[in-house]
């Protein structure tokens, strides 16, 4: 037999392999903790305050973890597709999410000091 030798998973053109599948269970991994941060807030927040307010750090880490699952979505098409298109990350997606992960941050640090 002639010919190149056969590709590895992770070799293969777009990154279809293990590399697409990896990238997307940090993604998801990190949608989880996310609602793991929503659910914590829950517990905290709505049992101790009765103001309204104190829904808005839930309501952000659920639209956090929300867009942070669609986006690894987008990511994991992205990376298989073949040839791969350039840029293989939008800058602005992924700016947009993390301003979105520090103002979380931010706010549910916020909830621990009142």
């Amino acid at each position: 037999m002639t010919g190149p030798p056969p590709r590895a998973a992770d070799d293969a053109p777009g990154f279809g392999g293990l590399q697409a599948e990896r990238t997307t269970l940090a993604w998801n991994r990190t949608a989880l903790g996310l609602v793991a941060n929503a659910a914590l807030l829950s517990i905290r927040e709505l049992h101790t305050t009765t103001s309204r307010l104190a829904a808005a750090p839930i309501v952000l880490a659920v639209v956090v973890a929300l867009a942070t699952v669609l986006y690894a979505r987008h990511r994991d098409t992205t990376l298989r597709r073949d040839p791969l298109p350039r840029p293989v990350a939008p800058r602005r997606a992924l700016i947009a999410l993390g301003s979105a992960v520090t103002a979380l941050a931010i706010t549910a640090g916020g909830t621990l000091l009142l």
